[in-house]
C-alpha cells in the first residue's frame, strides 16, 4: 500500500504516469484499450460499446469516423484537465483540449483520436499517459429512413447497418408498404451532385444478399415506396380499388374482388394500362386459358381490370330469375 500511495504522489507532481498506470484504467462501457509503450499507434483501438440492434445483429461503434456534431468524452488516468471532457466536434473538425489545443478529430474513429492525444500528450507532458475516447452522441453518423415506415425518421449509426437492419430500427413495414425501397447517397467526390439512388425489390430482401441487402453509409437516405393501386370493376362479387403489395396477376386480382358473379364472361377479362405517353393500352385475357395454365401477366400500378358480362348468361339467368319468383308470384295470387 506505501508503495502505491508514493507511486499517486510522483505522479500528481510531475503529471506523468509510470508503472503505476496498471493500478487503475477506465472500464466504461465504451472506454478505449490504452496502447502498451511497444505497440503501434495504428494497433490501438477503441472498445466501444456493442448493442444489439432491432434486428439482432450486434454492432461495434469503435470504427465508426467522427465528425461534424459528434459529442466525444476525452479521458487521461490522474489528469484533472482531462476528468471526463466532453467536446462536440465543431464544423471545422477540430476540438480545442488542454494542454495541447486545437486536435484535429473529423475523420478519425475513436482508436485513432485517442492514439493522436496519446502521442501529444507523450511528446511533451507524460511518459505513457492512459487515455480513454470514447463516443456519447454520433449525430454525423446518421443514416434517415422515410415513407412507409412505422417510426420514419434519424437514426445513428451504431455500427455496420444494413438495409434490413435499417428497416427494423424504422419498426418495419406499414400495410401501405409497397415492393420497393431506394437508398439515396450523396457521393463522396462531388458533394454537390445529385445523389446516387438504387432502387431495391423488397420481396428479394429476404435473401440477405449483399447486393440486395446493402450496407448503409452516414447521409444516406433509404424511403420505402407506398404501394401503388389497381382497380377491378365489371362483373365481380367485390369490386373496388386494391393496394398492389405484392406481385399480382390479373387472374389474382379477380379472386381478390371476391370472384365472378354469375353472369361473367370468362373471356372477356379486360386490362387497360396508361402508357407513358399518356394513351391507353387495351389487352383481353380469358380465365378459361388460365385456368388452363396460360400464364397470367402481372399488374402494375394504376391498371384497371373490368370483367365483361355474357349475354348469354344474363339471358338465360334473366329467365331463371322469372319462373323463381315471376311464377312463383302467381301461383300465389290464385
Amino acid at each position: 500500500m506505501n508503495a502505491i500511495r508514493v507511486c499517486g504522489v510522483t505522479i500528481g507532481a510531475v503529471l506523468a504516469l509510470t508503472s503505476c498506470a496498471g493500478l487503475s484504467q477506465p472500464t466504461g462501457p465504451t472506454a478505449a484499450v490504452p496502447s502498451s509503450p511497444a505497440a503501434k499507434p495504428a494497433a490501438v483501438a477503441a472498445v466501444s460499446r456493442s448493442d444489439a440492434d432491432a434486428s439482432g445483429t450486434t454492432t461495434d461503434v469503435s470504427d465508426l469516423t467522427l465528425g461534424a456534431g459528434d459529442l466525444i468524452e476525452v479521458s487521461v488516468f490522474d489528469v484533472p484537465e482531462f476528468s471526463n471532457l466532453k467536446a462536440r466536434i465543431p464544423s471545422s473538425g477540430a476540438i480545442t483540449l488542454p494542454l495541447l489545443g486545437p486536435v484535429s478529430a473529423a475523420g478519425l474513429t475513436a482508436g485513432e483520436l485517442q492514439s493522436v492525444i496519446r502521442l501529444r500528450l507523450q511528446e511533451k507532458y507524460m511518459h505513457d499517459p492512459q487515455v480513454s475516447v470514447f463516443v456519447t452522441e454520433h449525430k454525423s453518423q446518421r443514416i434517415h429512413v422515410s415513407g412507409a415506415v412505422k417510426s420514419p425518421g434519424a437514426y445513428e449509426l451504431l455500427g455496420r447497418v444494413r438495409l434490413a437492419d435499417a428497416l427494423a430500427m424504422a419498426g418495419g413495414l406499414t400495410d401501405e408498404a409497397g415492393r420497393s425501397a431506394q437508398v439515396s447517397r450523396k457521393r463522396a467526390d462531388a458533394p454537390t451532385a445529385p445523389a446516387v439512388t438504387t432502387v431495391i425489390d423488397l420481396d428479394k430482401l429476404a435473401t440477405a444478399k449483399d447486393e440486395v441487402n446493402l450496407e448503409l453509409q452516414a447521409g444516406d437516405v433509404v424511403e420505402v415506396a407506398r404501394a401503388g393501386a389497381y382497380y377491378v370493376g365489371g362483373e365481380v362479387t367485390r369490386p373496388g380499388s386494391f393496394l398492389l403489395k405484392a406481385r399480382t396477376t390479373v387472374a389474382q386480382s379477380v379472386v381478390n374482388a371476391g370472384g365472378v358473379k354469375d353472369v361473367a364472361d370468362w373471356d372477356d377479362v379486360r386490362l387497360y394500362r396508361r402508357r407513358p405517353d399518356g394513351s391507353t393500352e387495351l389487352k383481353t385475357f380469358s380465365l378459361n386459358a388460365f385456368e388452363d395454365g396460360k400464364p397470367s401477366p402481372e399488374l402494375q400500378t394504376d391498371d384497371v381490370v373490368i370483367v365483361g358480362k355474357s349475354g348469354v348468361k344474363a339471358f338465360l339467368y334473366g329467365i331463371r330469375e322469372f319462373f323463381k319468383f315471376g311464377v312463383g308470384a302467381s301461383v300465389g295470387l290464385i
